[in-house]
Protein backbone atom coordinates (compact mmCIF):
# COMPACT_ATOMS: atom_id res chain seq x y z
CA UNK A 1 0.00 0.00 0.00
CA UNK A 2 2.86 2.36 0.83
CA UNK A 3 4.31 1.78 -2.65
CA UNK A 4 0.97 2.65 -4.34
CA UNK A 5 0.72 5.82 -2.28
CA UNK A 6 4.29 6.68 -3.25
CA UNK A 7 3.50 6.23 -6.94
CA UNK A 8 0.40 8.38 -6.69
CA UNK A 9 2.46 11.00 -4.91
CA UNK A 10 4.94 11.08 -7.80
CA UNK A 11 2.13 11.49 -10.30
CA UNK A 12 0.57 14.29 -8.24
CA UNK A 13 3.90 16.04 -7.86
CA UNK A 14 4.57 15.97 -11.58
CA UNK A 15 0.94 16.56 -12.58
CA UNK A 16 1.75 19.69 -14.56
CA UNK A 17 4.27 17.87 -16.76
CA UNK A 18 1.79 15.06 -17.37
CA UNK A 19 -1.13 17.38 -18.09
CA UNK A 20 0.82 19.71 -20.36
CA UNK A 21 2.38 16.84 -22.27
CA UNK A 22 -1.01 15.19 -22.75
CA UNK A 23 -2.73 18.44 -23.71
CA UNK A 24 -0.07 19.49 -26.24
CA UNK A 25 0.20 16.12 -27.99
CA UNK A 26 -3.57 15.63 -28.04
CA UNK A 27 -4.07 19.10 -29.50
CA UNK A 28 -1.50 18.37 -32.18
CA UNK A 29 -3.31 15.11 -32.97
CA UNK A 30 -6.59 16.99 -33.41
CA UNK A 31 -4.94 19.51 -35.74
CA UNK A 32 -3.19 16.82 -37.79
CA UNK A 33 -6.37 14.76 -38.09
CA UNK A 34 -8.10 17.75 -39.68
CA UNK A 35 -5.14 18.54 -41.94
CA UNK A 36 -4.72 15.02 -43.34
CA UNK A 37 -6.43 14.67 -46.74
CA UNK A 38 -9.52 12.47 -46.52
CA UNK A 39 -9.82 9.17 -48.38
CA UNK A 40 -12.93 7.19 -49.17
CA UNK A 41 -13.42 3.47 -49.70
CA UNK A 42 -15.98 1.92 -52.07
CA UNK A 43 -16.52 -1.83 -52.36
CA UNK A 44 -17.96 -4.04 -55.11
CA UNK A 45 -18.80 -7.71 -54.52
CA UNK A 46 -18.75 -10.47 -57.13
CA UNK A 47 -19.87 -14.06 -57.26
CA UNK A 48 -17.50 -15.85 -59.69
CA UNK A 49 -18.41 -18.92 -61.74
CA UNK A 50 -18.80 -22.09 -59.71
CA UNK A 51 -15.82 -24.41 -59.38
CA UNK A 52 -17.69 -27.09 -61.34
CA UNK A 53 -17.05 -24.99 -64.42
CA UNK A 54 -13.83 -23.44 -65.49
CA UNK A 55 -13.57 -19.65 -65.18
CA UNK A 56 -12.68 -19.50 -68.87
CA UNK A 57 -15.44 -21.83 -69.99
CA UNK A 58 -13.18 -24.83 -70.48
CA UNK A 59 -15.47 -27.33 -68.78
CA UNK A 60 -18.49 -26.07 -70.69
CA UNK A 61 -16.47 -26.41 -73.87
CA UNK A 62 -15.41 -30.00 -73.26
CA UNK A 63 -18.02 -32.72 -73.20
CA UNK A 64 -17.92 -36.48 -73.24
CA UNK A 65 -15.20 -38.64 -71.80
CA UNK A 66 -12.28 -36.30 -72.33
CA UNK A 67 -13.67 -33.58 -70.05
CA UNK A 68 -13.08 -35.65 -66.97
CA UNK A 69 -9.47 -36.22 -67.97
CA UNK A 70 -8.82 -32.54 -68.51
CA UNK A 71 -10.63 -31.70 -65.28
CA UNK A 72 -8.15 -33.95 -63.49
CA UNK A 73 -5.30 -32.16 -65.22
CA UNK A 74 -6.74 -28.83 -64.12
CA UNK A 75 -7.09 -30.08 -60.57
CA UNK A 76 -3.49 -31.24 -60.60
CA UNK A 77 -2.32 -27.88 -61.87
CA UNK A 78 -4.36 -25.57 -59.65
CA UNK A 79 -4.35 -27.70 -56.50
CA UNK A 80 -6.69 -26.10 -54.01
CA UNK A 81 -7.12 -22.97 -56.12
CA UNK A 82 -10.75 -21.93 -56.50
CA UNK A 83 -12.47 -19.77 -59.09
CA UNK A 84 -12.45 -16.92 -56.56
CA UNK A 85 -8.67 -17.12 -56.28
CA UNK A 86 -8.32 -17.08 -60.06
CA UNK A 87 -10.61 -14.04 -60.27
CA UNK A 88 -8.48 -12.22 -57.67
CA UNK A 89 -5.37 -13.11 -59.66
CA UNK A 90 -6.87 -11.70 -62.86
CA UNK A 91 -7.97 -8.48 -61.14
CA UNK A 92 -4.49 -8.03 -59.70
CA UNK A 93 -2.78 -8.49 -63.05
CA UNK A 94 -0.85 -5.66 -64.61
CA UNK A 95 -2.99 -5.64 -67.75
CA UNK A 96 -6.29 -5.18 -65.93
CA UNK A 97 -4.91 -2.55 -63.56
CA UNK A 98 -3.42 -0.56 -66.40
CA UNK A 99 -6.70 -0.58 -68.34
CA UNK A 100 -8.64 0.53 -65.25
CA UNK A 101 -6.15 3.35 -64.59
CA UNK A 102 -6.46 4.61 -68.17
CA UNK A 103 -10.27 4.43 -68.20
CA UNK A 104 -10.56 6.29 -64.87
CA UNK A 105 -7.88 8.93 -65.67
CA UNK A 106 -5.87 8.08 -62.56
CA UNK A 107 -2.90 10.11 -63.83
CA UNK A 108 -5.04 13.27 -63.91
CA UNK A 109 -6.69 12.70 -60.52
CA UNK A 110 -3.38 12.07 -58.76
CA UNK A 111 -1.31 14.60 -60.76
CA UNK A 112 1.10 12.05 -62.21
CA UNK A 113 3.16 14.15 -64.60
CA UNK A 114 4.75 11.32 -66.55
CA UNK A 115 2.15 8.53 -66.42
CA UNK A 116 4.26 5.52 -67.34
CA UNK A 117 2.61 2.08 -67.10
CA UNK A 118 4.75 1.22 -64.07
CA UNK A 119 3.66 4.33 -62.16
CA UNK A 120 0.01 3.79 -63.01
CA UNK A 121 0.11 0.17 -61.85
CA UNK A 122 1.92 1.18 -58.66
CA UNK A 123 -0.75 3.78 -57.92
CA UNK A 124 -3.50 1.26 -58.57
CA UNK A 125 -1.90 -1.24 -56.19
CA UNK A 126 -1.84 1.43 -53.48
CA UNK A 127 -5.55 2.08 -54.02
CA UNK A 128 -6.78 -1.48 -54.49
CA UNK A 129 -7.50 -4.22 -52.00
CA UNK A 130 -8.69 -7.57 -53.38
CA UNK A 131 -9.95 -10.42 -51.22
CA UNK A 132 -11.65 -13.79 -51.72
CA UNK A 133 -13.80 -14.75 -48.74
CA UNK A 134 -14.34 -18.29 -47.52
CA UNK A 135 -17.85 -18.22 -48.99
CA UNK A 136 -16.39 -17.59 -52.46
CA UNK A 137 -17.41 -13.93 -52.75
CA UNK A 138 -14.75 -11.65 -54.26
CA UNK A 139 -14.54 -8.14 -52.79
CA UNK A 140 -12.96 -5.22 -54.64
CA UNK A 141 -12.22 -2.35 -52.23
CA UNK A 142 -10.91 0.94 -53.64
CA UNK A 143 -9.56 3.77 -51.49
CA UNK A 144 -9.49 7.07 -53.39
CA UNK A 145 -9.33 10.79 -52.67
CA UNK A 146 -13.00 11.40 -53.62
CA UNK A 147 -16.22 9.47 -53.12
CA UNK A 148 -17.08 9.35 -56.80
CA UNK A 149 -13.62 8.21 -57.89
CA UNK A 150 -13.61 5.31 -55.43
CA UNK A 151 -16.94 3.99 -56.75
CA UNK A 152 -15.95 4.60 -60.38
CA UNK A 153 -12.69 2.65 -60.08
CA UNK A 154 -14.35 -0.30 -58.31
CA UNK A 155 -17.08 -0.58 -60.95
CA UNK A 156 -14.50 -0.22 -63.73
CA UNK A 157 -12.69 -3.23 -62.28
CA UNK A 158 -15.93 -5.20 -62.60
CA UNK A 159 -16.42 -4.10 -66.21
CA UNK A 160 -12.80 -4.92 -67.14
CA UNK A 161 -13.04 -8.35 -65.55
CA UNK A 162 -16.25 -9.19 -67.38
CA UNK A 163 -14.76 -7.98 -70.67
CA UNK A 164 -11.62 -10.05 -70.10
CA UNK A 165 -13.59 -13.22 -69.38
CA UNK A 166 -15.86 -12.75 -72.39
CA UNK A 167 -12.91 -12.19 -74.69
CA UNK A 168 -11.15 -15.24 -73.23
CA UNK A 169 -14.20 -17.44 -73.79
CA UNK A 170 -14.75 -16.20 -77.32
CA UNK A 171 -11.06 -16.55 -78.21
CA UNK A 172 -10.88 -20.05 -76.78
CA UNK A 173 -14.02 -21.08 -78.65
CA UNK A 174 -12.73 -19.57 -81.88
CA UNK A 175 -9.34 -21.26 -81.63
CA UNK A 176 -10.93 -24.59 -80.78
CA UNK A 177 -13.38 -24.32 -83.68
CA UNK A 178 -10.61 -23.54 -86.17
CA UNK A 179 -8.40 -26.44 -85.11
CA UNK A 180 -11.27 -28.90 -84.87
CA UNK A 181 -12.52 -27.91 -88.31
CA UNK A 182 -9.12 -28.80 -89.75
CA UNK A 183 -9.05 -32.10 -87.89
CA UNK A 184 -12.60 -32.95 -88.95
CA UNK A 185 -11.71 -32.28 -92.57
CA UNK A 186 -8.84 -34.76 -92.31
CA UNK A 187 -10.94 -37.36 -90.50
CA UNK A 188 -13.83 -37.09 -92.93
CA UNK A 189 -11.89 -38.54 -95.85
CA UNK A 190 -10.07 -41.17 -93.76
CA UNK A 191 -13.36 -42.29 -92.17
CA UNK A 192 -14.99 -42.68 -95.57
CA UNK A 193 -12.01 -44.72 -96.82
CA UNK A 194 -12.02 -46.95 -93.72
CA UNK A 195 -15.77 -47.49 -94.01
CA UNK A 196 -15.55 -48.48 -97.70
CA UNK A 197 -12.64 -50.80 -97.00
CA UNK A 198 -14.50 -52.55 -94.19
CA UNK A 199 -17.68 -52.88 -96.25
CA UNK A 200 -15.86 -54.25 -99.29
CA UNK A 201 -13.97 -56.82 -97.18
CA UNK A 202 -17.24 -57.98 -95.59
CA UNK A 203 -18.89 -58.42 -98.97
CA UNK A 204 -15.95 -60.33 -100.45
CA UNK A 205 -15.19 -62.60 -97.50
CA UNK A 206 -18.72 -62.87 -96.10
CA UNK A 207 -17.59 -61.78 -92.60
CA UNK A 208 -20.28 -60.32 -90.35
CA UNK A 209 -18.41 -59.27 -87.22
CA UNK A 210 -15.55 -60.02 -84.80
CA UNK A 211 -15.69 -61.78 -81.48
CA UNK A 212 -17.19 -59.80 -78.60
CA UNK A 213 -13.96 -59.82 -76.59
CA UNK A 214 -11.92 -58.49 -79.51
CA UNK A 215 -14.62 -55.96 -80.31
CA UNK A 216 -14.70 -54.63 -76.74
CA UNK A 217 -10.92 -54.23 -76.71
CA UNK A 218 -11.00 -52.42 -80.05
CA UNK A 219 -13.77 -50.09 -78.86
CA UNK A 220 -11.82 -49.17 -75.71
CA UNK A 221 -8.65 -48.57 -77.70
CA UNK A 222 -10.54 -46.44 -80.23
CA UNK A 223 -12.05 -44.32 -77.45
CA UNK A 224 -8.60 -43.63 -76.03
CA UNK A 225 -7.36 -42.61 -79.47
CA UNK A 226 -10.30 -40.23 -79.86
CA UNK A 227 -9.57 -38.65 -76.47
CA UNK A 228 -6.01 -38.07 -77.63
CA UNK A 229 -7.31 -36.31 -80.76
CA UNK A 230 -9.48 -33.95 -78.70
CA UNK A 231 -6.69 -33.23 -76.21
CA UNK A 232 -4.28 -32.46 -79.05
CA UNK A 233 -6.81 -30.03 -80.52
CA UNK A 234 -7.16 -28.29 -77.15
CA UNK A 235 -3.38 -28.10 -76.82
CA UNK A 236 -2.95 -26.59 -80.29
CA UNK A 237 -5.72 -24.08 -79.59
CA UNK A 238 -4.11 -23.05 -76.31
CA UNK A 239 -0.72 -22.63 -77.98
CA UNK A 240 -2.17 -20.21 -80.51
CA UNK A 241 -3.18 -17.81 -77.74
CA UNK A 242 -0.26 -18.20 -75.32
CA UNK A 243 3.40 -19.13 -75.22
CA UNK A 244 4.70 -22.59 -74.46
CA UNK A 245 5.91 -21.34 -71.06
CA UNK A 246 2.34 -20.60 -70.00
CA UNK A 247 1.45 -22.96 -67.11
CA UNK A 248 -1.89 -24.03 -68.58
CA UNK A 249 -0.32 -24.70 -72.00
CA UNK A 250 2.47 -26.68 -70.39
CA UNK A 251 -0.10 -28.61 -68.38
CA UNK A 252 -1.98 -29.59 -71.55
CA UNK A 253 1.28 -30.56 -73.23
CA UNK A 254 2.16 -32.90 -70.38
CA UNK A 255 -1.32 -34.42 -70.61
CA UNK A 256 -0.90 -35.10 -74.34
CA UNK A 257 2.54 -36.65 -73.75
CA UNK A 258 1.18 -38.86 -70.96
CA UNK A 259 -1.71 -40.14 -73.10
CA UNK A 260 0.60 -40.78 -76.04
CA UNK A 261 2.91 -42.80 -73.78
CA UNK A 262 -0.03 -44.84 -72.55
CA UNK A 263 -1.09 -45.65 -76.09
CA UNK A 264 2.50 -46.45 -77.05
CA UNK A 265 2.68 -49.00 -74.25
CA UNK A 266 -0.46 -50.69 -75.53
CA UNK A 267 0.85 -50.74 -79.07
CA UNK A 268 4.35 -51.95 -78.20
CA UNK A 269 3.24 -55.36 -76.93
CA UNK A 270 4.55 -54.87 -73.40
CA UNK A 271 1.87 -57.05 -71.80
CA UNK A 272 1.59 -60.85 -71.93
CA UNK A 273 -1.29 -60.71 -74.39
CA UNK A 274 1.17 -59.63 -77.06
CA UNK A 275 -0.32 -56.55 -78.69
CA UNK A 276 0.76 -56.20 -82.27
CA UNK A 277 2.73 -53.18 -83.39
CA UNK A 278 0.36 -50.45 -84.53
CA UNK A 279 -2.72 -52.17 -83.09
CA UNK A 280 -4.45 -51.90 -79.74
CA UNK A 281 -5.27 -55.62 -79.49
CA UNK A 282 -3.55 -58.88 -80.42
CA UNK A 283 -4.69 -60.63 -83.63
CA UNK A 284 -2.06 -63.40 -83.56
CA UNK A 285 -4.48 -66.12 -82.48
CA UNK A 286 -7.10 -65.28 -85.11
CA UNK A 287 -7.46 -66.82 -88.56
CA UNK A 288 -6.05 -64.74 -91.38
CA UNK A 289 -9.44 -63.56 -92.65
CA UNK A 290 -10.67 -62.72 -89.16
CA UNK A 291 -7.41 -60.91 -88.36
CA UNK A 292 -7.63 -58.80 -91.51
CA UNK A 293 -11.27 -57.97 -90.78
CA UNK A 294 -10.39 -57.04 -87.16
CA UNK A 295 -7.67 -54.70 -88.40
CA UNK A 296 -10.07 -52.99 -90.79
CA UNK A 297 -12.73 -52.82 -88.09
CA UNK A 298 -10.23 -51.29 -85.68
CA UNK A 299 -9.17 -48.68 -88.21
CA UNK A 300 -12.80 -47.82 -88.93
CA UNK A 301 -13.72 -47.68 -85.23
CA UNK A 302 -10.84 -45.34 -84.41
CA UNK A 303 -11.81 -42.96 -87.19
CA UNK A 304 -15.51 -43.12 -86.29
CA UNK A 305 -14.95 -42.55 -82.56
CA UNK A 306 -12.54 -39.68 -83.16
CA UNK A 307 -14.91 -38.04 -85.63
CA UNK A 308 -17.91 -38.33 -83.30
CA UNK A 309 -16.01 -36.95 -80.32
CA UNK A 310 -14.44 -34.10 -82.26
CA UNK A 311 -17.77 -33.15 -83.79
CA UNK A 312 -19.30 -32.91 -80.35
CA UNK A 313 -16.48 -30.61 -79.25
CA UNK A 314 -16.92 -28.63 -82.46
CA UNK A 315 -20.53 -27.86 -81.55
CA UNK A 316 -19.48 -26.80 -78.04
CA UNK A 317 -16.77 -24.57 -79.50
CA UNK A 318 -19.27 -22.87 -81.81
CA UNK A 319 -21.59 -22.19 -78.87
CA UNK A 320 -18.74 -20.81 -76.78
CA UNK A 321 -17.51 -18.62 -79.63
CA UNK A 322 -20.96 -17.12 -80.13
CA UNK A 323 -21.69 -16.69 -76.43
CA UNK A 324 -21.52 -13.07 -75.26
CA UNK A 325 -23.35 -13.38 -71.96
CA UNK A 326 -21.96 -12.11 -68.64
CA UNK A 327 -19.64 -14.67 -67.07
CA UNK A 328 -20.00 -13.61 -63.44
CA UNK A 329 -22.66 -12.34 -61.07
CA UNK A 330 -22.34 -8.88 -59.52
CA UNK A 331 -23.80 -8.99 -56.03
CA UNK A 332 -23.16 -5.31 -55.24
CA UNK A 333 -21.95 -2.54 -57.47
CA UNK A 334 -19.85 0.07 -55.71
CA UNK A 335 -21.64 3.24 -54.59
CA UNK A 336 -20.07 6.50 -53.36
CA UNK A 337 -19.47 6.07 -49.62
CA UNK A 338 -21.18 8.45 -47.20
CA UNK A 339 -18.29 8.60 -44.73
CA UNK A 340 -14.56 8.78 -45.19
CA UNK A 341 -12.42 5.75 -44.38
CA UNK A 342 -9.36 7.85 -43.49
CA UNK A 343 -8.47 9.66 -41.32
CA UNK A 344 -10.48 8.31 -38.41
CA UNK A 345 -10.22 11.37 -36.21
CA UNK A 346 -11.71 9.88 -33.07
CA UNK A 347 -9.36 6.89 -33.21
CA UNK A 348 -6.33 9.12 -33.80
CA UNK A 349 -7.18 11.53 -30.98
CA UNK A 350 -7.95 8.79 -28.45
CA UNK A 351 -4.80 6.83 -29.35
CA UNK A 352 -2.57 9.93 -29.05
CA UNK A 353 -4.26 10.90 -25.77
CA UNK A 354 -3.52 7.49 -24.23
CA UNK A 355 -0.01 7.48 -25.64
CA UNK A 356 0.82 10.99 -24.40
CA UNK A 357 -0.61 10.20 -20.96
CA UNK A 358 1.64 7.14 -20.72
CA UNK A 359 4.67 9.08 -21.97
CA UNK A 360 4.01 11.92 -19.50
CA UNK A 361 3.72 9.48 -16.62
CA UNK A 362 6.93 7.72 -17.68
CA UNK A 363 8.77 11.08 -17.86
CA UNK A 364 7.50 11.94 -14.39
CA UNK A 365 8.91 8.74 -12.89
CA UNK A 366 12.22 9.15 -14.77
CA UNK A 367 12.56 12.72 -13.53
CA UNK A 368 11.74 11.64 -10.00
CA UNK A 369 14.35 8.89 -10.19
CA UNK A 370 17.14 11.20 -11.34
CA UNK A 371 16.17 13.77 -8.72
CA UNK A 372 16.41 11.09 -6.09
CA UNK A 373 19.85 9.75 -7.11
CA UNK A 374 21.22 13.31 -7.49
CA UNK A 375 20.83 13.68 -3.73
CA UNK A 376 21.38 10.15 -2.46
CA UNK A 377 23.90 8.78 -5.03
CA UNK A 378 25.78 11.68 -6.62
CA UNK A 379 28.42 9.41 -8.21
CA UNK A 380 25.81 7.48 -10.15
CA UNK A 381 24.15 10.75 -11.11
CA UNK A 382 27.45 12.08 -12.48
CA UNK A 383 27.85 8.90 -14.52
CA UNK A 384 24.46 9.48 -16.14
CA UNK A 385 25.41 13.10 -16.84
CA UNK A 386 28.66 11.96 -18.46
CA UNK A 387 26.76 9.48 -20.65
CA UNK A 388 24.33 12.20 -21.68
CA UNK A 389 27.23 14.46 -22.61
CA UNK A 390 28.77 11.77 -24.79
CA UNK A 391 25.49 11.12 -26.57
CA UNK A 392 24.97 14.85 -27.16
CA UNK A 393 28.48 15.24 -28.57
CA UNK A 394 28.00 12.27 -30.91
CA UNK A 395 24.66 13.60 -32.09
CA UNK A 396 26.08 17.08 -32.73
CA UNK A 397 28.94 15.66 -34.78
CA UNK A 398 26.57 13.43 -36.71
CA UNK A 399 24.11 16.15 -37.63
CA UNK A 400 26.61 19.00 -37.97
CA UNK A 401 26.33 20.64 -41.43
CA UNK A 402 29.06 19.44 -43.72
CA UNK A 403 30.01 16.49 -41.53
CA UNK A 404 28.69 13.94 -44.00
CA UNK A 405 30.46 15.69 -46.86
CA UNK A 406 33.80 15.55 -45.01
CA UNK A 407 33.30 11.94 -44.06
Amino acid sequence: MNRVVKYLGVIFEWRRLILWNTAILTSLAVIVSFILPPRYTATAQLLPPSDEGDVFGLTSLLGGGVSSGLSKLKAGFTGSTTSSDLIVGILGSRTVMQHVAERCSIARHYSIRKPSPERLVRQMKDMTKLAAADDGIVRISIEAKTRGLAAQVANTYVAELDSFLRFSNISRGHNMRVFIEKRLGQLDSSLAAASESLKAFQEINKVASVEDEIKAAIDAYAKMKSELSVMEAEYEAARSGASDENPSVDNLRRGVVALRDELRKLESGASQTGFGVGFGVSFKGLPEVAAQFARRYQDFKIQEEAYATLYQQYEYARVLEARDAPTLTVLDYAVPPERRSFPRRAVIVVAVFVFSLCIGTALAFVSEYFGHIRITRPDEYQSWLHLRGQLSASASRLFKPGSRRKS
